[in-house]
């Protein structure tokens, strides 16, 4: 397997599970909450799993790392909470570019506290990142863009920051400690982080009533304890095998394969996700898209 094939199995299979968790907390579970509180059980089924037959086989080298890795997965199980949520309020294909903002964040964190340099072309990307934000948010309105569900936009912008905190923290992780016992401290930090922010009496009831049909849990596993591990580890390969800007890079076009699946699954065929498909919609999206996933290849590249 080349780094290119990785990298995108890893890039579709991403995509393939923000479809399902658009479907798992809009649809089938009563509540984003309810939601996190799944997705924490998965993380911390994810994390024994890790520490029972991954780390008795590859080890658990770099004591010095664990801090940095519990840091990671507190930044990511937060970043995601916000994700989630906004996910319910939003469509798909407007969330996922707006999230892609976390290594404009990470970027900008690198430049002012680890002494990083951006380039006037990378800073004129970060401009275009921005910009490009905040017009996949807007939607025609009588002539006029308007940035609607504002609360799901703040709440991307929040996770996008916290996932752009956890991409920082996660690279001190890599300089101390092996990927595996990252991953292993990571899921399980994660899992309690959406515990506290998630699990309370009612979420829990509402993850254990929804999760009784079998289908409902049958979507949770293959979404969060499936695909999604198995896309990290595709991500972690390509890694291995290429360059990191390179596998950034593609790794960036996560949107585009979001918007596309978005498409298929909202036409009168195949209606799963019921986005708007009309002209005006569909080019203010993609003109968003190209420009987000063009601003981060280029911080990437440089």
């Amino acid at each position: 397997m080349t780094w290119v094939t990785a990298a995108l199995i890893s890039t579709i299979l991403f995509a393939v599970v923000t479809v399902l968790d658009k479907r798992l907390t809009t649809n089938l579970y009563p509540s984003a909450g309810a939601f996190n509180v799944g997705f924490g059980v998965m993380q911390a089924s994810i994390s024994l799993i890790y520490f029972a037959f991954v780390i008795p086989t590859v080890g658990f080298d770099g004591g010095s790392g664990v801090p940095w890795a519990m840091a990671s997965g507190v930044l990511w199980g937060l970043g995601l909470a916000l994700f989630f949520h906004a996910l319910r309020l939003e469509e798909m294909s407007r969330a996922v570019p707006v999230q892609q903002m976390a290594p404009v964040f990470a970027a900008i964190v690198a430049v002012l506290f680890l002494g990083d340099v951006l380039a006037p072309l990378q800073w004129a990307a970060v401009l275009v990142v921005v910009f490009g934000a905040v017009l996949v948010s807007a939607r025609p309105e009588q002539g006029l863009f308007r940035i609607a569900r504002g609360r799901a936009f703040f709440l991307l912008l929040g996770g996008s920051f916290s996932l752009g905190m956890a991409f920082v923290v996660s690279e001190q992780a890599t300089r101390e400690m092996n990927v595996w016992a990252i991953q292993a401290v990571r899921s399980g930090t994660m899992s309690i982080a959406m515990f506290l922010l998630a699990a309370r009496p009612a979420t829990v009831r509402q993850f254990t009533t929804a999760s009784r049909d079998l289908y409902t849990f049958s979507m949770l596993v293959l979404a969060e304890g499936l695909l999604a591990p198995l896309a990290a580890l595709s991500f972690i390969v390509a890694l291995d095998l290429g360059q990191v800007s390179s596998v950034s890079v593609l790794s960036a076009s996560r949107p585009l394969f979001t918007l596309m699946l978005g498409v298929a699954l909202s036409t009168r065929f195949w209606n799963v996700l019921n986005e708007p498909l009309d002209r005006d919609t569909l080019g203010l999206k993609t003109l968003a898209v190209v420009m987000i996933v063009g601003g981060v290849v280029v911080l990437s590249v440089g």
